[in-house]
């Protein structure tokens, strides 16, 4: 029998995800799909609108970040292609794979709905599968469970907590941020306070939900649920009393202990929903 080292299982994994993407979303050759999921696989996506001629003709997908994490590996893709009538897509997602021996066992994600729903694709409710307890899964560094635990406390003090005068324990004062579709967010830590202050009186109950996490060297990355009542006003909408569920995955590279980078994916249906503007 051979065993594969912690770092070996967790290239191996990535690997086979890259390797899924190349032969299923950008060569087309779906009927090689059972050698990367198990027959008892389970998708926690309900809508099917990745098969290429359903809803968008040509349609492919660029990894643009990708964390292997043990048996899971999460991900941010780019989807480009056309719709029936000729309009461009340009969509971001997030993905999540938990792999069992060797093939594909379960799968979620976070899709910016609102791009979708532009080109006319119903998607059905974000759905999210999270665990009971979220947490890191197989052997870690104690650096990867450091970044983990500093990334969960960033989440329950600032966003759910709504302590931005304990901002600067978990940012470097010249973080950078993006976001894959809008430059909304400014760099540094005195914007994100400043941005994070309009959010929070917009959404005075705001509460934030880790439903998923994964750490690899100096990376985590995390799927989010957002929830609140949007009695405030903020980015030209607002108050509308609507309630606010709202997924995203956010990556973070963690330096000296502090967030020193963010990317994100929102599913921006959901502040439409509540009575905002999208960007």
């Amino acid at each position: 029998m051979t065993t594969v080292s912690p770092a070996g299982r967790r290239t191996r994994n990535a690997e086979l995800v890259r390797d899924l993407y190349g032969t299923l979303y950008r060569e087309h050759r779906f009927e090689e799909a059972g050698r990367f999921f198990h027959a008892d696989f389970t998708e926690h996506d309900p809508t099917d609108w990745k098969t290429p001629d359903r809803e968008f003709r040509g349609l492919r997908a660029d990894i643009d970040h990708l964390v292997a994490d043990n048996d899971r590996v999460m991900l941010f893709a780019t989807w480009t292609g056309r719709t029936r009538a000729g309009a461009e897509l340009r969509l971001h997602t997030a993905e999540l794979y938990r792999l069992r021996d060797g093939r594909v066992a379960e799968h979620w994600n976070v899709v910016d709905r609102d791009v979708l729903a532009a080109h006319g694709v119903a998607y059905g409710p974000s759905q999210s599968g999270q665990p009971a307890a979220p947490g890191l899964h197989g052997q870690h560094s104690d650096t990867e469970r450091a970044n983990a635990e500093l990334v969960l406390g960033a989440y329950r003090d600032v966003f759910s907590e709504h302590r931005l005068d304990l901002a600067e324990r978990y940012y470097h004062q010249d973080y950078r941020h993006h976001n894959m579709r809008t430059d909304a967010v400014p760099d540094g830590l005195d914007a994100f306070k400043a941005f994070f202050a309009d959010n929070i009186a917009a959404f005075p109950d705001l509460v934030t939900t880790v439903d998923h996490l994964v750490a690899a060297d100096d990376r985590v990355m995390v799927f989010v649920t957002w929830t609140g009542t949007l009695t405030g006003a903020w980015s030209g909408g607002g108050p509308s009393g609507l309630p606010l569920e709202m997924r995203t995955c956010d990556q973070f590279r963690i330096e000296n202990g502090k967030v020193a980078e963010h990317w994100e994916v929102v599913d921006y249906l959901a502040l439409g929903k509540a009575g905002l503007p999208t960007p």
